[in-house]
């Protein structure tokens, strides 16, 4: 009997030799449960190294140094991402007592991780749905922040990749590699000039771009992959003249001339209302003639005062003008 309880004794012992040892070492080698100051690389890759394949541009998780944040931590930069704010995704998790709260958790949830990408695209899926104009409100200022750091910046996000630029290579030929235009590359890499030089590295973002515009609320709305990159406001035709459907684009055109039912006028005469760009519509069934135009009349905006197509600012459909091209796709709905 006293040797089954020296027996007992003596494994317990070891049991928690061992135990220690263990405690021991996820300390000095990190773990999230014994070290709260280390933190995880997000999957979310931000940073890559130069590539060493001229033709991958990708990036994948093997490729991550580290994350932008950590980045910022370490050379005190102080940039658009400080800018997005967990706590006022938080405060609308707090408003949020729907079937939709646990997904609000989730997204408070993507960004105190710095998951940006991820936190973008439930945001995007949740403006949709959100039929609250206060909360589509405070879901939409999310995404303007978000979407300035994933697409209107230099960040490397998953929906886009870096391109070296080559000899004999042009912003024109880089565009139509990648079914893009070269004045969308130019927006998103920051570029006043078409100019390049040989080993610059060029933002290519990825996937289909295409436009959606709500009548019921006056908004034009870019989306990539599907998901809110940008909205602008707009003017739609008065007597209900602005149909809905799926359109296509067919031509763009600057400082265009006007082909009213009253006379052809010129860019520039009072009477052209189209403003200084126009977006055409291929022609479909007996809908002809459609398409998105600046104005003349900035007051119209918010308004249903057009023949029946979609009035922008002109500051406005200037940059849309950069972002399209043929056939992208075009939603129109009420």
């Amino acid at each position: 009997m006293a040797y089954l309880i020296y027996r007992v004794i003596i494994s317990l012992a070891c049991f928690l030799l061992i135990q220690e040892y263990f405690v021991t070492i996820e300390y000095a080698f990190g773990n999230d449960r014994t070290i709260k100051t280390v933190r995880k690389v997000s999957s979310n890759p931000f940073l890559k190294p130069e590539s060493t394949d001229e033709e991958d541009g990708h990036i994948s998780n093997t490729d991550i140094l580290f994350t932008i944040d950590e980045a910022d931590a370490g050379n005190g930069k102080d940039n658009a991402q400080k800018s997005v704010d967990g706590k006022k995704t938080n405060d609308i998790v707090k408003q949020k007592e729907d079937n939709n709260g646990h997904s609000y958790k989730l997204i408070s949830e993507y960004i105190n991780n710095g998951k940006k990408f991820e936190a973008r695209n439930a945001l995007s899926d949740l403006y949709f749905k959100e039929l609250d104009l206060e909360k589509r409100s405070e879901i939409k200022k999310q995404l303007d922040e978000l979407n300035n750091i994933l697409v209107f910046s230099r960040t490397p996000s998953p929906d886009a990749h870096f391109y070296e630029v080559k000899p004999g290579d042009s912003l024109v030929k880089i565009a139509k590699k990648y079914n893009t235009s070269y004045e969308f590359i130019m927006r998103v890499n920051n570029k006043s000039r078409t100019l390049i030089k040989i080993g610059e590295r060029l933002k290519i973002l990825t996937g289909e771009l295409s436009l959606l515009v709500d009548k019921s609320d006056y908004t034009l709305t870019i989306l990539l992959n599907g998901h809110f990159i940008k909205q602008y406001p707009i003017g739609i035709g008065k007597s209900d003249k602005t149909p809905v459907g799926t359109f296509v684009v067919d031509n763009k055109l600057i400082n265009p001339t006007w082909y009213s039912p009253d006379g052809v006028y010129k860019f520039g005469h009072p009477k052209n209302l189209l403003g200084t760009r126009w977006i055409g519509f291929e022609d479909k069934d007996d809908l002809y003639g459609y398409g998105i135009h600046g104005t003349i009349d900035p007051d119209s905006i918010g308004k249903n005062m057009s023949n029946g197509c979609i009035r922008m600012k002109n500051e406005d459909v200037e940059e849309l003008f950069d972002f399209v091209k043929a056939k992208t796709r075009v939603v129109l709905q009420e």
